[in-house]
């Protein structure tokens, strides 16, 4: 087994803990549950306008008991900061090859029994009206739902919505995740950009 940051005995019952704690502190807090009985989906969160989405996705992913990936440019994989990368999950990427990826994402859901991989359409913490197509590619290719989850600053909730079965029309779909999107208010709203 390959532990990660989210599944080392002892430390991620610690870190879950902590996280709870600091939710409280921080009045914020995760609503929602994971879906029953599935173990592979491709999980989408937005808004994500702040490097601050990062200390918020651990709290939650801890408090949820959940065993993400997420994918990091391949130029940060270096020494030290390399090793807690993967620890945490990450899976590094070359931007250079998408068409590639996709395939290379979809063969790691094939292999494994249980995989959950962590994307953000909007692809940047900047306003970006034209959200990457990545996720739905992978969840098509790899045939698993896509779980919708966001941030609401306004209400200081990170909320999972629920399973979305992609369709073949990834612009319809994103259209639709768009119009539920636009209702959420991310840690800096002016970083939005539907």
């Amino acid at each position: 087994m390959r532990y990660t940051l989210f599944s080392t005995p002892i430390l991620s019952s610690v870190l879950r803990v902590i996280s709870r704690l600091m939710l409280k502190i921080i009045r914020w807090r995760v609503i929602g549950a994971l879906p029953e009985g599935q173990r592979k989906y491709v999980l989408i969160v937005a808004p994500h306008t702040s490097n601050w989405d990062f200390i918020l996705f651990i709290f939650a992913v801890s408090v949820l008991r959940l065993q993400p990936s997420v994918l990091i440019k391949s130029t940060l994989f270096v020494g030290p900061l390399g090793w807690f990368l993967r620890y945490c999950g990450a899976i590094p990427v070359n931007r250079t090859q998408a068409n590639s990826l996709v395939d290379y994402i979809a063969g790691i859901y094939a292999e494994r029994e249980e995989f959950v991989l962590i994307i953000t359409p909007e692809g940047t913490r900047s306003a970006n009206p034209n959200w990457k197509r990545g996720f739905h590619h992978v969840a098509r290719k790899a045939e698993v739902p896509v779980l919708v989850v966001y941030v609401d600053s306004a209400i200081r909730t990170i909320g999972i919505e629920g399973l979305m079965e992609p369709s073949d029309d990834a612009d319809a779909d994103i259209r639709k995740l768009k119009q539920f999107y636009d209702s959420k208010s991310g840690l800096k709203p002016k970083n939005y950009g539907s």
